[in-house]
């Protein structure tokens, strides 16, 4: 019995760890994954990019476009207390507006002819 006591939190420990990349990091491509990233627009508005990976290379994603750095900091705060007690999130990715990424440029539209 105190064998296995003291095997337990290794167990439990090796559970935790699969699936994660070889960093120890989450991927938003794995299932669970729980992630919430910045996308800086330029002239001071960015896009909040939240969602739940599903196992696909691009997994569906909540936008909130259009936001102020004090609006876009209070719902990246929100998003990220909610993630703490979602039992969907099994892993979290977050980064905050000091690691913003560029947002992608806009498609040109197709030329008519």
């Amino acid at each position: 019995m105190t064998r296995l006591l003291f095997v337990a939190p290794f167990l439990l420990a090796a559970c935790q760890m699969d699936g994660t990349s070889p960093a120890g990091a989450p991927r938003m491509d794995q299932e669970g994954t729980c992630f919430l990233y910045v996308l800086d627009e330029g002239n001071e508005r960015y896009t909040l990019v939240s969602g739940v990976g599903d196992g696909t290379r691009t997994p569906k994603a909540t936008l909130k476009r259009g936001l102020t750095a004090g609006a876009l900091d209070a719902a990246w705060a929100i998003e990220r207390k909610t993630m703490d007690v979602n039992p969907e999130c099994l892993a979290i990715l977050a980064t905050d507006r000091m690691q913003a990424r560029p947002a992608p440029a806009p498609k040109a539209a197709a030329k008519a002819s």
